[in-house]
């Protein structure tokens, strides 16, 4: 199953792949947000049910590069709403070979 990509518009919404039932063993995605110039990107997470510590989402503030690491959210505690600096906002989902959980979907505008 695909995921991850280009993600364009002023909002919308990303979704793990399988969602809400569940996401494949040995995912690797990466989306990219981008909107208009000079426009910041506000990503709130709706729901976070990964397995803890080791099925991962990255969220990166530009381009998905260590230096622009903002946050690594595992487990199901919500964080609060993540301000892009510029206008775009990169996300990496990995996860590991076994224990699958519903997934992360969030919305960003």
């Amino acid at each position: 199953e695909s995921c991850g990509g280009v993600v364009q518009g002023l909002n919308g919404t990303i979704e793990s792949p399988g969602f809400p039932h569940g996401y494949p063993n040995y995912a690797n995605c990466t989306w990219l947000i981008i909107t208009g110039e000079r426009n910041r990107i506000q990503l709130t997470f709706v729901t976070l049910a990964l397995e803890e510590d080791f099925d991962i989402v990255s969220v990166y503030d530009g381009q998905p590069s260590p230096g622009n690491l903002k946050m690594r959210l595992s487990g199901f505690m919500l964080p609060s709403p993540i301000v892009s600096s510029g206008s775009i906002l990169a996300l990496w989902f990995t996860t590991d070979f076994a224990v699958s959980a519903q997934g992360f979907k969030a919305v960003y505008e």
